[in-house]
C-alpha cells in the first residue's frame, strides 16, 4: 500500500511542459490478495490536456476492454462485463497526469498483465501493468450458533468462490475440543470412514453443485448436548490454508430430556416416596392383606421399572448405549433383589415365594453380567479367529444352561440353595476365564481362575472344622478371590473409563455371590444349623435395607441422571461415567443385606460360635501347657 501511494502521489511533482509524454508504470510485478483492491499505476510526467485525451486499459492475452476514458468522460458502458462496477479511475487526478485504475474484488481470473495505452492528437504511448496471483484461500462462515438437542443444525463455511473445485484439495471439519474429525473432503472425495464414532450417520456437506460453489458448510443432524463447542473448517490448497470456526453453544434440553427429568422426579416422588409411606404404614399396622402385599409390591416395580425406561430414553437420545444398558440393567435387576428382601417381610407365599428365593440372584448376575459385558464380548468375537469365536461362543452357551437348568429344577422343587451358589461360583470361574484368556493371553494371568477353581474345590475340605472357621476361612478366600478378579479388570486392554465400570461391576456381581454364599449357610436347611428357626423374618433391619434399596439407591440414580443432563447442557461435554455411581451404589445396597445376613447368622448361632471360640481357648491352653512342660 505504501509504494501505491508513492506511486499515486509521483506525479505530482511533474508539473511541468514538454513536447512528448512517456508512460510510467509499476517497476514489477503487482502481489495481490485473492478478495483485496488493487491499483494498476499508470501515469505521465507531464501534465496532458484533457482535450482529445483518450486512456485505453485492456488484458492483452484476450484484448477485453477493462475500462475507458473518451471524450472527457469515462465510459463504463464500454468495459466488459467482468469489470463492471469493478474497475475505477481517479478522474480527479487526470488533469495531473495520473490515469491509474483501481480494481476491486479481485479473483483468481484477474490474474494476468494489463496494458495502459494513453492517446493524443500529437503523440501516444502505453505501459504494461503484471497482476501476480498469490495462491491465498478465504475461508468464511458463522461464528456462533444456538439450538435446540435434537434439532439439525448447520454450520457455515464458505471458502473462496473464485476458486476452481479441482484446486481445493482439502476440506475438513474438526472439534476442536476433543480434536475429534467430525467431516473431510479430499481430492474431491467426501471420506465418511474418517467420520469420528460419535458423528457417523449424522454429518454430511451438501450437493455436489454446492461444493463446486464453495460451499463447504455442514449439515449436523440431531444434535445432541455433547456436540456443544468449537468447530473449525480447514481448507487445504496448494501451499496455502486457512480456516474459520463456528461455536455450537447455548444447547437447550429436547422434548425427550425434558419427558426424561419429569418421569425420573415423578418415579421417585410418586414410586419411592408416596408408596414407601404407605408400605411403611402398611408394615406398623403388621396388615398382610392383599392390599398390603399389592402396596409392597408397586413400591417395588413402579421406581425402579420408571428408572429403568428413563435410562433406556436416554441411552436413545444421547447415542450412550453400553453405559445406559447397564444402568437400565440394574434398575430392572433390583426388582429381583428387592423382592428377595420382601419375601422376610411377610408378603409372598408358596409357589412365587419359592420362585423368588431360589431364582432372584442367579438372574440379577446374568442380566447385569449380560448387559455389562455385552459390548466386551463382541469386541473380543471380532478380533478372534473363527475357532476362537466358536470356542467363546460354546462358553457363553456354558454359562446359560446352568440357568435354564435351574429355572426347570426350581419349578419342580428339587432346587437348594447350596446349588445356586455353587452355579454362580462357576459362572464367575467362567467369566474371569474368558477376560483372562481374550485380554492377557498370558500364562500368568491363567493363575487367578485356577486359584479360584481349586479353590472351589478345596473350600469342602473345611467342612471337617469348626463353624467358626469354616466361616472365616470362606471369607477369607472370598477376597482373595475377589482381589484377583479386580487385579484381572484393571489390567484389561481397554478404554480407562469402560475399564474402571467393569472393575466397578466385578465387585458388585462378587457382592451378589456372597450374598448366596450366606443364604446357603444361614438360612438354608444344612445340617449345620438344624437347631434354626425355620420361616421368614419380619424384623426392623430387614424393613430399614428394603427402604433404602427402594428410596436411597432410586433416589441416587434419579439425581446422578438429573444433575448429568443439567451439567451436560451447560458445558456440552459429559462430566462422569454414570456407572461409576450407580454400581457402587449398589454395592453398597447389596453391602447392607450381607450384613444383615451375617448379624442373622450371629444371632441365631451365638451358642455355637460360643463353644467354638472356647474349644480354640481351651485348644491354645493345651497347646502352651505342652510347651511349658516340655522346657
Amino acid at each position: 500500500m505504501e509504494a501505491a501511494l508513492k506511486i499515486y502521489f509521483y506525479p505530482l511533482l511533474f508539473i511541468f511542459t514538454c513536447d512528448g509524454f512517456h508512460v510510467h508504470g509499476p517497476p514489477g510485478p503487482l502481489i495481490v490478495q485473492l478478495g483485496d483492491s488493487v491499483m494498476l499505476p499508470c501515469f505521465v510526467e507531464t501534465p496532458l490536456p484533457l482535450e482529445d485525451l483518450e486512456v485505453e486499459w485492456k488484458r492483452i492475452d484476450s484484448e477485453t476492454l477493462v475500462h475507458l476514458w473518451q471524450n472527457g468522460e469515462s465510459r463504463p458502458e464500454s468495459q466488459n462485463q467482468l469489470y463492471h462496477e469493478r474497475a475505477h479511475f481517479f478522474t480527479n487526478e487526470f488533469t495531473h497526469g495520473n490515469f491509474s485504475l483501481l480494481l476491486t474484488d479481485v479473483t483468481s481470473k484477474d490474474a494476468g498483465v494489463y496494458k495502459c495505452a494513453v492517446y493524443t492528437k500529437l503523440d501516444s504511448g502505453e505501459t504494461l501493468i503484471e497482476i501476480k496471483e498469490i495462491e491465498r484461500l478465504i475461508v468464511s462462515g458463522s461464528h456462533v450458533i444456538s439450538a435446540q438437542a435434537g434439532e439439525d443444525i448447520t454450520l457455515n463455511c464458505s471458502v473462496d468462490s473464485h476458486l476452481p473445485p479441482e484446486n481445493i484439495e482439502e476440506v475438513s471439519w474438526k472439534k476442536m475440543e476433543e480434536d475429534i474429525l467430525v467431516l473431510l473432503y479430499q481430492e474431491g472425495q467426501i471420506l465418511t470412514e474418517s467420520t469420528g464414532e460419535r458423528y457417523v450417520d449424522r454429518v454430511q456437506f451438501f450437493s455436489t453443485e454446492e461444493r463446486n460453489k464453495g460451499n463447504f458448510s455442514m449439515r449436523l443432524k440431531n444434535v445432541q448436548t455433547e456436540d456443544k463447542g468449537l468447530y473449525m473448517c480447514l481448507a487445504f490448497s496448494g501451499t496455502s490454508s486457512a480456516n474459520t470456526t463456528v461455536e455450537v453453544q447455548q444447547l437447550g434440553l429436547s422434548f425427550l430430556h425434558f419427558a426424561i427429568i419429569i418421569l425420573c422426579i415423578l418415579g421417585f416422588v410418586i414410586g419411592s416416596l408416596v408408596l414407601g409411606f404407605l408400605s411403611y404404614t402398611c408394615y406398623k399396622r403388621k396388615d398382610d392383606s392383599r392390599r398390603a402385599v399389592a402396596i409392597q409390591c408397586a413400591h417395588v416395580l413402579c421406581p425402579n421399572i420408571t428408572m429403568s425406561i428413563v435410562f433406556i430414553l436416554w441411552g436413545v437420545t444421547d447415542g450412550i448405549f453400553t453405559e445406559a444398558a447397564t444402568c437400565s440393567a440394574l434398575n430392572f435387576a433390583r426388582i429381583l433383589l428387592l423382592l428377595w428382601i420382601v419375601l422376610h417381610l411377610k408378603t409372598f407365599q408358596d409357589f412365587p415365594q419359592r420362585l423368588i428365593t431360589k431364582l432372584a440372584i442367579l438372574l440379577q448376575y446374568t442380566v447385569i453380567t449380560v448387559f455389562a459385558y455385552s459390548s466386551i464380548f463382541v469386541d473380543m468375537l471380532f478380533s478372534f479367529a473363527t475357532e476362537a469365536k466358536v470356542a467363546l461362543i460354546i462358553m457363553l452357551l456354558l454359562l446359560l444352561i446352568p440357568v435354564l437348568g435351574v429355572i426347570a429344577l426350581t419349578c419342580c422343587k428339587k432346587i437348594r440353595p447350596l446349588t445356586i451358589y455353587r452355579i454362580t461360583e462357576l459362572s464367575d470361574i467362567l467369566r474371569i476365564t474368558v477376560f483372562t484368556l481374550g485380554f492377557q493371553r498370558s500364562a500368568i494371568a491363567l493363575l487367578v481362575p485356577l486359584f479360584t477353581l481349586v479353590w472351589f474345590y478345596f473350600r469342602y475340605f473345611l467342612v471337617f472344622l469348626s463353624d467358626l472357621l469354616y466361616i472365616s476361612g470362606t471369607l477369607l478366600l472370598e477376597v482373595v478371590r475377589v482381589s484377583g478378579s479386580i487385579y484381572i479388570h484393571y489390567n484389561l486392554n481397554v478404554d480407562v473409563k469402560e475399564r474402571d465400570a467393569l472393575v466397578c461391576v466385578t465387585v458388585f456381581l462378587q457382592m451378589l455371590i456372597m450374598i448366596t454364599l450366606f443364604t446357603n449357610i444361614s438360612f438354608s436347611p444344612d445340617e449345620r444349623y438344624r437347631s434354626r428357626k425355620s420361616g421368614t423374618h419380619h424384623s426392623l433391619p430387614h424393613l430399614v435395607v428394603f427402604m433404602f434399596g427402594t428410596v436411597g439407591v432410586v433416589f441416587v440414580n434419579a439425581g446422578a441422571l438429573l444433575v448429568e443432563l443439567i451439567l451436560k447442557a451447560r458445558n456440552g461435554e459429559r462430566t462422569v461415567d454414570l456407572r461409576l455411581i450407580l454400581i457402587p451404589t449398589e454395592s453398597v445396597f447389596a453391602v447392607c443385606y450381607i450384613s444383615l445376613q451375617i448379624s442373622t447368622l450371629w444371632k441365631e448361632n451365638k451358642k455355637v460360635f460360643a463353644n467354638d471360640i472356647k474349644k480354640l481357648r481351651q485348644l491354645c491352653v493345651c497347646k502352651k501347657t505342652r510347651r511349658d512342660s516340655t522346657t
